[in-house]
């Protein structure tokens, strides 16, 4: 079941069905009492002004269009012109006007017409200015969070691509490393097989010849058995 909902005038927000009632009531209520007011303080000012209705109900139109909206404004315009025609303008208690008071009578209620729609406007632009800062604080933040999102993703490829990179030079290291000894391998075993033929000796001595050499010039294996591989080779070439 769907339940009904409002959207009131200066605010984005739907009302369950249960509070539109209490909503519309204080409306109004804020209406009766802000107009009440202006009409309680205009009899002593009428000792100092001698149309005080002029500001005091225009201030009770605009705040009741301010915090109610369009509607409860032009409400408060009704009654106010209702309590002023019957209380404030001669003759009293009737809803005749006086021709001489009819210019005030007409531009008051033009005014408080104008005052209500401004200040119902400027409430409502104020909302939906609110709004939009709402709306472009929500992008903004979920921009931040892509943002956010997507340097960490960067971040992690990074990681990976340093971790793939440390991988490679390891792995790369080791390679040279083992080519290195597989190298060394070879030269060695040329080397004692020369060593083997020349001095007829088995590959187990003619690896320790190579140690004791080794040892005695303090030079590696290798550059050891590679003199041997190059005398040979020299005496091959010079028979």
């Amino acid at each position: 079941m769907s339940i009904p909902v409002e959207f009131n005038v200066g605010h984005d927000r739907a009302l369950p069905g249960g509070n539109i009632q209490m909503r519309e009531i204080r409306r109004y209520a804020m209406v009766l009492a802000f107009v009440g007011v202006a009409f309680v303080s205009t009899f002593p000012l009428q000792h100092f002004f001698p149309y005080p209705f002029l500001f005091v109900f225009f201030v009770a139109v605009m705040a009741s269009a301010w915090f109610g909206g369009m509607k409860p404004g032009f409400l408060a315009v009704l009654i106010s012109t209702l309590l002023v025609d019957y209380f404030f303008l001669p003759p009293v208690h009737t809803f005749v006007v006086d021709a001489s008071d009819a210019a005030y009578f007409v531009s008051f209620i033009i005014c408080a017409v104008v005052a209500g729609w401004v200040s119902a406007s400027m409430r409502s632009t104020k909302e939906a200015l609110l709004q939009a800062r709402d709306q472009l604080e929500l992008r903004v933040a979920e921009r931040t969070s892509e943002l956010q999102k997507t340097i960490a993703d960067l971040e992690e490829k990074e990681r990976q691509r340093f971790l793939l990179e440390s991988e490679k030079s390891v792995l790369e290291t080791e390679n040279s490393a083992l080519s290195g000894k597989l190298e060394t391998r070879k030269v060695l075993d040329r080397a004692k097989g020369i060593l083997q033929r020349d001095l007829k000796v088995s590959e187990e001595e003619a690896y320790r010849m190579l140690q004791r050499e080794s040892m005695q010039r303090r030079r590696s294996m290798r550059d050891i058995a590679e003199s041997i591989i190059l005398n040979n080779d020299v005496k091959r070439s010079n028979p």
